[in-house]
This record gives C-alpha cells, structure tokens and sequence, in this order.
C-alpha cells in the first residue's frame, strides 16, 4: 500500500478513537471525514485513495467533498477515475506495461478496482479481478487476495471452497500479525461461516470456532490491537447471531 497520507485533521480511520500506534498499521489510512466519504465503507476510502501518488493528485480529482449523490454514483465515480488512472499508467508505461515498471502500484489500483466492484454488486467482475491480482502477485508467500477471493466465494454459495481457501490463509496471517489481530479475527470468522452454511452436521464445529474467535477478540484487549476489540466482539456475535436467524 502507498505510503502516502492525507493531513490529520478532518479524517477518519477503520475504527472510531483510533490511537497513535493503530494508525502506523500498514491497513489503516486517513479518510477524509466528509459528505462524500463518509457513507462508503472505510475500505472504499483506503483502496481508492492509496492508489495516487500524493495529496496533490488526489486534490485534482473531480470529487465533490460536499457531494449528495447517491452511493452507487459515487462508486460508478470512483471506478470510472481509477479506471482512467490504470489507462493512464499503461500509456506511460509503453512499450512495457504499468506492472513492469510499478508493480506495487499496479497492484493497489487494480485491488482499488477489484473493491468497488464488489460494492457495485459486480460479483463475477470482482472475482475475476481478485483471482488476476492472486495469480500475478509476485511475492507468492503472500495470501491477502484469497482472504477477499474467499469472500467472494462465500457470497456466490460456495462454501466448501470458500473454507478451503480460506484455510492457509489464516495461518499465513497468524505467522505474520498474530492470532488476535483483526485479520486473523476476520479470517477466523469468514472459516467458521463457511463451515457453518455447509450444513447442520457441522453446526457445533461452526459454533465451536466463533467461541474461540470470542474468546480471542476479547484476549485483544489487553494487547496492541485493544482499539479493535470492541468491534470485533461485536462482529463476532452479531454474524453468529444471523447465521442462527438464517439472516445470511
């Protein structure tokens, strides 16, 4: 993710009271906390706005902080000047292509495009986006586009992949960051629901994983991640509590 970061004041993060030493984490970004921004979802923010190089580009692009359209003419927006963006690059690049000459930055727009794809409702599009970025990453030791390629097999009913996926995923992201950090939380979650929509013969095995994640979110709080452990708790029930409503 670009390193790049937008003044302090008038933004947000993935959290309400983030502290200091959350906003160094590589996944957090300062949102602008305005009219335009403020009704997508964080990740929309992030994805979108890490893709440009410096404030200044992002200071140039047609977006109305004060904007009332609606939430999907925003995404269209966004995914109509990303899009351009990647256009862009590619011309510049030539004879070679963007990802030659700046992977990392081909990568994160190409992810910017693979999210509000997603959040368009563009599901075979976003997992035809995620499944590129997973095959061409070069760093092979890195699984982060099938914890979002997981997702998207969920969503779609395919569950039995979605856990199979999903898997060494939630290793990797142990090795790397922890068992009560919020992705492995998350990876934790999206396996136990999986295992959960595959029938009533593994409830008690589904039901047996949320406890855990429970278990671990709450350990959180005496740790680095203590910021997210209150939101996590929460997910953590609130998706069990559906699961067991048939809400999804």
């Amino acid at each position: 993710m670009a390193s790049t970061t937008a003044p302090e004041e008038g933004t947000r993060y993935s959290t309400p009271n983030i502290t200091a030493t959350a906003k160094s984490f590589s996944w957090e970004y300062p949102v602008p906390d305005n009219a335009f921004w403020n009704d997508l979802k964080f990740t929309v923010g992030r994805n979108f706005l890490s893709s440009f190089s410096s404030p200044e580009e992002i200071a140039q692009l047609p977006i109305d902080p004060n904007s009332t359209q609606s939430k999907p003419e925003k995404l269209e927006l966004l995914l109509r000047l990303l899009n351009k963006k990647i256009a862009a690059r590619e011309g510049e690049a030539s004879p070679q292509t963007f990802y030659d000459v700046d992977y990392e930055g081909w990568d994160t727009a190409w992810l910017g495009v693979h999210t509000l794809q997603y959040e368009l409702g563009r599901i075979p599009e976003a997992e035809q986006t995620i499944r590129m970025l997973a095959d061409k990453r070069r760093n092979k030791a890195n699984l982060s586009h099938f914890h979002s390629l997981s997702v998207l097999l969920f969503e779609q009913g395919k569950y039995a992949e979605a856990e199979e996926v999903e898997r060494p995923v939630l290793d990797w992201l142990v090795g790397r960051l922890g068992d009560t950090s919020p992705q492995a939380l998350g990876s934790r979650r999206i396996i136990a629901r999986s295992i959960w929509k595959q029938g009533p013969e593994r409830r008690a095995e589904a039901e047996a994983l949320f406890e855990e994640v429970k278990r671990l979110a709450e350990e959180s709080g005496s740790g680095k991640y203590a910021v997210y452990k209150d939101e996590q708790v929460e997910e953590t029930e609130t998706m069990l509590a559906d699961l067991r409503a048939g809400r999804i």
